[in-house]
């Protein structure tokens, strides 16, 4: 018998790999990491969602790549020798940071990628904790800590934001309430009329030191 022949592979995928991430990055910065998807990514560059996975078997992979792309952009700020310093420092530059790149905020708060945009920061952070005298597992706990405050930083800003850019625009949830409202609660309603001057004095920098503050204090507390 004849030699049944061989199939004939398929052609070579020939979709170079920084397309691929220069096009997600477009994609992500334009439309936000919630409306992305590898289909929708296959059809901006007129190929299969094969040719994108030969390169990046998920879109978690993908996005650690972008992050890490995102990062070698990034000038690094130049950050203070005390280490109570240094911290407030590095939490205040990653809100600043992801302020202007709502979508990488929104890929780095679901846990599933990272990158070295986020390594470096972590590295500086857990250094300046030991030298305050924090272990390993505490300075993983602070920074666990300041990541929180962080997201609900961010998730203000956006809101605040939001709510000036509507026409008309939306008033404050204190500015709906009535005093026949706060019968019961009679500190609220001695602190009300002044929630406007809180909300004014209120300083990142400032919160963030309170916050960083508390955890050295919390460092001393468990020895």
């Amino acid at each position: 018998m004849p030699d049944t022949p061989s199939r004939r592979r398929g052609r070579p995928i020939r979709l170079p790999r920084d397309t691929v991430v220069t096009a997600a990055t477009r994609l992500l910065a334009t439309g936000g990491a919630e409306a992305f998807s590898m289909r929708r990514l296959a059809d901006d560059l007129g190929t299969s969602t094969a040719a994108i996975y030969h390169h990046f078997p998920t879109k978690a992979a993908l996005f650690t790549v972008v992050l890490g792309a995102l990062a070698d952009d990034l000038q690094r700020p130049e950050l203070p020798d005390a280490p109570r310093e240094r911290l407030i420092a590095i939490v205040c530059y990653l809100i600043d940071t992801l302020d202007q790149l709502p979508w990488v905020a929104d890929i780095l708060v679901t846990g599933q990628s990272t990158g070295r945009s986020a390594m470096w920061m972590l590295n500086e952070f857990a250094d300046a904790a030991t030298e305050l005298g924090a272990g390993d597992r505490k300075a993983g706990y602070m920074y666990f800590t300041v990541w929180r405050f962080v997201v609900g930083e961010l998730m203000s800003r956006r809101a605040a934001q939001a709510q000036r850019d509507t026409e008309p625009a939306q008033p404050y949830w204190s500015d709906l309430i009535t005093t026949d409202q706060l019968t019961e609660f009679p500190t609220v309603a001695r602190l009300l009329p002044q929630w406007a001057d809180v909300r004014a004095e209120f300083r990142t920098e400032t919160a963030v030191a309170d916050v960083i503050d508390g955890l050295i204090a919390s460092i001393a507390r468990e020895r």
